[in-house]
């Protein structure tokens, strides 16, 4: 399998070749999971086609288990969720899955110094 490219095209910084929690299976398909803090324990994300997805559900259960201060994939996009340390590993599978389905905000697009509207 070939991996994807490294460089800030993918928001991957160079040298790293990869996002935070998130691996290629041997058959092409992407998976994210996350260390429970304190533990030696890991929580499963789920299997996804794209790395950016993958990357997408580790953001937001870093951000459950870890707040909205926590180091993140994509910084320029969080997801919008209130940190729960209380979550228990289900319902922070279920919101890393429906963060990692929704579609980034492009931040080109949305220029609020922009003089003159599209």
């Amino acid at each position: 399998m070939v991996r994807p490219p490294v460089g800030g095209e993918r928001g991957v910084e160079a040298g790293q070749g990869r996002y935070k929690g998130v691996r290629m299976r041997k058959w092409g398909r992407w998976v994210a999971e996350i260390r429970k803090p304190n533990s030696r324990g890991r929580i499963w994300l789920g299997s996804y086609l794209t790395p950016e997805e993958a990357a997408r559900a580790y953001d937001a259960a870093v951000v459950c288990l870890r707040g909205p201060s926590a180091q993140l994939n994509f910084p320029q996009n969080p997801p919008g969720i209130v940190s729960g340390a209380d979550l228990s590993p289900v319902q922070i599978q279920i919101a890393a899955s429906r963060h990692a389905r929704t579609k980034p905000v492009d931040m080109a697009s949305e220029d609020v110094n922009s003089p003159h509207p599209m």
